[in-house]
């Protein structure tokens, strides 16, 4: 047979076969592109991660991602700005189900803090807990409290929290109010320094910025609107890349941001955990060094229709 025989009868052997689709192809094409990427780029430094909130004694931690199919090598040079263009690729690959605004969101976090050198009121803490959101923040959000696995002598409890008002300061936006934050890179540029400017008064940009991030991905939120947050982290500066663990003691490459917002003016290192395969977000960490650390992860969210039947016998307190 000649080249051109092998190629006709090559071509009659698929001729009825469908052409992938460009979403089929999306997860082998960002592998190509990340392995491509972090051969040809050197070794970033290592560093921290972001911070945790915490509300009514349970971590505001952040959105679970959307798995993507994608490959990273813990030893291979990544740069911070990769990782999280990667985790906004990931964030766009897989379905995410869309949720009405009269349904909830119940996913579960883990949380623990840690002192240093002896500092009071900072921990050991560990929190394991439910949650279940209001997608449009009209009726109150159910908090669930348990005791961990490592401290089973932890106290239980259950609560009703009701939407913060909002102003400086304030608890997250809505799930619903999230979906309708621009995905355009300027415009939403701009609504994160609003917030963060609001947040923390009398710090540049980046860092108003990187504090409406750290605030905006507390709990789930829209795939879309992540995936175009994650690319506005990636191209603020001071960001750096280092290996660290969540609450649940799983490893994760992470994206970590320094400021001196610590007690005193001490450094704070906020950092992004993400998966290191997947580029999945895991969780997140605030370290202050030589006081102490907040560790938090969160599942993916399953959207329920209704609370627990338990529910009805509790009355809201507080708000988140």
């Amino acid at each position: 047979m000649n080249d051109l025989t092998d190629l006709t009868e090559l071509r009659d052997l698929f001729a009825d076969k469908a052409h992938p689709t460009a979403d089929r192809l999306a997860p082998a094409r960002t592998a190509l592109l990340a392995e491509a990427r972090t051969k040809r780029r050197p070794r970033a430094r290592p560093a921290g991660l972001r911070r945790l909130m915490l509300a009514g004694g349970l971590v505001a931690a952040m959105t679970a991602g959307v798995i993507a199919v994608q490959t990273f090598k813990p030893a291979a040079p990544a740069s911070a700005a990769e990782v999280l263009r990667l985790a906004a690729e990931a964030a766009s690959a897989t379905p995410w189900p869309e949720p009405r605004d009269d349904q909830y969101l119940h996913y579960e976090r883990i949380a623990e803090t840690r002192s240093e050198n002896g500092v009071p009121n900072v921990g050991p803490r560990h929190i394991t807990g439910e949650v279940w959101e209001s997608v449009d923040g009209s009726r109150p959000e159910l908090w669930w409290h348990k005791p961990s696995k490592s401290h089973p002598q932890g106290r239980e409890y259950k609560e009703l929290l009701t939407r913060c008002p909002s102003g400086p300061g304030a608890g997250r936006p809505a799930y619903a109010d999230l979906r309708g934050w621009p995905t355009d890179q300027e415009q939403l540029r701009h609504k994160l320094a609003e917030r963060g400017n609001k947040m923390v008064l009398k710090k540049d940009t980046a860092t108003q910025i990187w504090r409406a991030v750290v605030s905006v991905l507390g709990s789930p939120i829209p795939p879309k609107q992540q995936a175009a947050i994650f690319k506005i982290a990636a191209t603020l500066p001071g960001i750096e890349t280092e290996e660290l663990k969540d609450a649940t003691g799983k490893s994760g490459i992470a994206v970590t941001r320094v400021d001196n917002r610590g007690p005193g003016g001490a450094i704070s290192r906020e950092s992004f955990i993400f998966d290191k395969t997947s580029y999945v977000l895991l969780g997140g960490q605030e370290l202050v060094p030589g006081q102490g650390r907040e560790l938090w992860s969160i599942t993916r969210p399953q959207i329920t229709d209704v609370l627990p039947a338990w529910s009805k016998s509790l009355k809201p307190r507080g708000c988140a």
